[in-house]
């Protein structure tokens, strides 16, 4: 007798921030669910979360947020935007497939996605006055070597990556240099000589400032960065001010390991 094997329910959600037509949001429930069917039976819990927000000072206000979880390979996502939310999800999904299937295929994105893509999310512009920590967030840092937190930030597709480094021990921060198509580590109280590497990873010289927050949101104004990585006042902790796109901020703090 042969046994018919079924693959399980798949589990693909789509989130609508704002107003938008009702064949709009079927849209992209039609489109999620193809993008999982055609990446096979090991993708599995993709999302898709789209914004459109009411602030016409952007020129492309519809943001597609796109991940989906790959047996073997763990998270992938992407955050791009376009004009119409239809673009949008096109844009998104189609990006998705590609990177899901190079790191399905090969296990590596290329160096490639070290740029900044023209078509990520801009920034609402937004008087200093009114900016506000909006999101606050608590995470338990993965231990990783910078190379793996480096390669784990591009398959997730953040312009900087906060980890604990398996080297030191220490909360750690790589982001992207765009300007270069490379990459930079900052420790939180020390240097440490990297190792070799197949990315083009460098590491500050010198560690994150101890700041509160206001010093913190401070600097964060004056160099127009898209975040600040700095050691808290009272702990000594590595955390993260950055800026949101609605111009806003958001804090990423870590916890401690109940180990």
């Amino acid at each position: 007798m042969t046994r018919l094997r079924h693959r399980p329910a798949l589990d693909v959600r789509v989130e609508i921030r704002g107003e938008l037509p009702r064949e709009d949001a079927e849209y992209a429930r039609i489109r999620s669910s193809a993008l999982v069917t055609d990446l096979g039976p090991d993708a599995h819990e993709a999302r898709l979360r789209l914004t459109r927000p009411l602030d016409r000072s952007v020129t492309r206000p519809a943001v597609a947020q796109a991940s989906v979880e790959l047996a073997g390979v763990g998270r992938v996502r992407v955050e791009l935007a376009a004009v119409t939310v239809r673009d949008a999800v096109d844009l998104a999904l189609g990006t998705l497939a590609g990177r899901a299937n190079r790191l399905r295929e090969l296990g590596d994105l290329g160096l490639a996605t070290a740029y900044e893509s023209s078509y990520r999310p801009q920034y609402a512009p937004r008087p200093l006055a009114e900016r506000r920590i909006v999101r606050r967030k608590s995470v338990l840092l993965a231990r990783r070597t910078p190379e793996q937190a480096t390669r784990e930030m591009l398959a997730l597709d953040y312009r900087f990556h906060l980890f604990s480094d398996a080297l030191t021990g220490q909360d750690s921060v790589v982001h992207r240099r765009p300007a270069n198509g490379g990459f930079r580590l900052v420790r939180a109280h020390s240097a440490a000589r990297l190792g070799g590497s197949g990315l083009p990873l460098t590491e500050s010289p010198h560690p994150a400032p101890r700041l509160d927050l206001p010093g913190a949101a401070r600097q964060l104004w004056l160099t127009c960065w898209p975040f600040v990585f700095h050691t808290d006042s009272t702990e000594g902790r590595g955390q993260v001010l950055y800026r949101r796109y609605d111009g806003h901020y958001g804090l990423i703090t870590p916890i401690a390991d109940p180990r």
